[in-house]
């Protein structure tokens, strides 16, 4: 399956919107600010506004942490930027990504080499090519992580795109 992923730039709670191979909106992706604490989290939405998925940052320094949450379990993800590269892994599965993750080109590989999906980056947006269909939210998901990578991630300081 073929998804397009860009970021949306409006005055609204989006901040990404997932769109099928037609160009129609399958998800939006939008952020909720917490009343217990100040993380931004994020919400996966259908095209209906259904809450599928959930991905929440932990402030662990050093790191962008997430937990990603959705078919009653949770994958956690870390994705460590050093001088000599930017490396990452996942909990609680056995993917583990290969290709360039910095630049957004890179594919996620189950422990059987399977391709579980695969991120290529274009201008303006991400092309999304999920092979494993029955893990399609967490896909979505830790995609969505990596394009929080040297982006801007407080709803109020982005700009209109003019």
């Amino acid at each position: 399956m073929k998804l397009f992923i860009k970021r949306d730039a409006s005055a609204s709670d989006r901040e990404f919107v997932i769109c099928d191979a037609s160009g129609n909106e399958k998800y939006t992706v939008a952020s909720v600010t917490s009343k217990v604490t100040a993380n931004a989290n994020l919400q996966i939405r259908d095209a209906n506004g259904n809450v599928g998925a959930r991905i929440r940052r932990l402030p662990i320094p050093g790191t962008m942490t997430f937990v990603l949450k959705a078919y009653g379990t949770h994958i956690n993800f870390v994705i460590v930027p050093t001088q000599k590269g930017v490396y990452s892994y996942f909990y609680r599965n056995n993917w583990h990504v290969s290709g360039d993750i910095a630049a957004k080109n890179f594919t996620v590989i189950d422990v059987d080499k399977t391709v579980v999906f695969r991120h290529d980056r274009h201008t303006g947006y991400g092309e999304l090519t999920i092979e494993d269909e029955e893990n399609e939210l967490f896909c979505i998901a830790a995609a969505v992580c990596v394009d929080l990578l040297n982006t801007v991630e407080k709803h109020a300081l982005k700009t209109a795109n003019i």
